[in-house]
């Protein structure tokens, strides 16, 4: 039944009178969704009573399509009718290719707060090599296949933990403060690293149980002033200078998660600081203080041991 009759060429111009009975038709809600509508609502026939599109359907790269006489229509994406598509292609273009996966070691790290690893895989595939297999036909004829060798796949890496420091001591003129707990939670600013008026070979001394490779110290205030800092280290007789220091805190200037690197000592020895015994320290010591404006604060720290 064509609808555009009695003079009504364009489907705008097409009204209905939703209080006619429309249930003789099999329609059962005409008034009821037609006085719910608005711009741009798409109605549907589902069974005996008309159906409207939900408000989000169609949205993005769709399309709406008729699933035949009895079956409501249905939105479906772009993606899914070039699947549809290509469908048979895909199958009649797939190989029969069968790779070995290589295997893959860490190199992981600690994430912070609380402490977590992230790990980045470390994979060094060689180049594989194609090699010519040749026949001989009975006609004399010569045929080639190429066969591809594939290397099994070198890998190499390396690990690195983190875990709190079992030690951390402020040293303000020889006064020894334990803030090793302050050093392992996550309440800013409740690390003294400096004194209020710092004075040369005031330290704060951060500690392990074993040996370890690089300090991850968190800053929450960072200081400002005129001081130098020289990071020691222990060996059995006295407070020896760092090899190969990187102090990525700029004496405790800068705010924010930062390492501090060096070069593992070889004659590193354990020692007592603060009363606490038998560890491996290292110490930020003021060799040189002029001015200070702002006290550094710390918030938390890690040591990094590299496997």
């Amino acid at each position: 039944m064509s609808l555009l009759t009695r003079g009504i060429n364009k489907l705008s111009q097409l009204e209905i009178d939703t209080n006619k009975d429309w249930q003789s038709r099999e329609i059962a809600n005409v008034k009821a969704v037609a006085n719910n509508m608005v711009h741009g609502d798409v109605i549907f026939r589902g069974g005996s009573i008309l159906e409207r599109l939900t408000a989000d359907a169609g949205k993005g790269y769709n399309f709406l399509r008729s699933r035949g006489p009895g079956l409501s229509p249905v939105w479906q994406d772009i993606e899914s009718l070039v699947q549809y598509m290509t469908g048979a292609v895909n199958r009649a273009a797939a190989f029969d290719l069968s790779i070995p996966s290589p295997a893959i070691s860490q190199v992981s790290q600690q994430a912070s707060s609380p402490p977590g690893r992230v790990a980045t895989g470390v994979l060094s595939p060689p180049e594989p090599e194609i090699s010519l297999d040749t026949q001989t036909g009975p006609g004399g004829a010569v045929g080639s296949s190429p066969s591809l060798d594939i290397p099994t796949p070198g890998i190499s890496g390396h690990a690195a933990i983190g875990s709190p420091v079992n030690g951390a001591v402020a040293d303000d003129g020889g006064t020894q403060t334990d803030e090793t707990s302050p050093a392992n939670n996550d309440t800013a600013n409740d690390m003294t690293l400096l004194p209020v008026t710092p004075a040369a070979d005031d330290a704060y001394y951060f500690g392990k149980s074993s040996l370890w490779d690089w300090l991850e110290l968190r800053i929450g205030t960072a200081g400002i002033g005129t001081w130098d800092i020289d990071w020691e280290y222990w060996n059995g007789a006295g407070w020896v200078s760092l090899s190969d220091v990187v102090d990525n805190t700029s004496g405790f200037r800068v705010t924010g998660t930062r390492l501090v690197l060096f070069a593992k000592p070889l004659d590193w020895a354990q020692a007592s600081v603060g009363g606490i015994a038998n560890l491996y320290w290292i110490r930020a010591r003021v060799s040189a203080y002029t001015s200070i404006v702002t006290q550094p604060k710390g918030t938390r720290a890690f040591t990094w041991i590299n496997y």
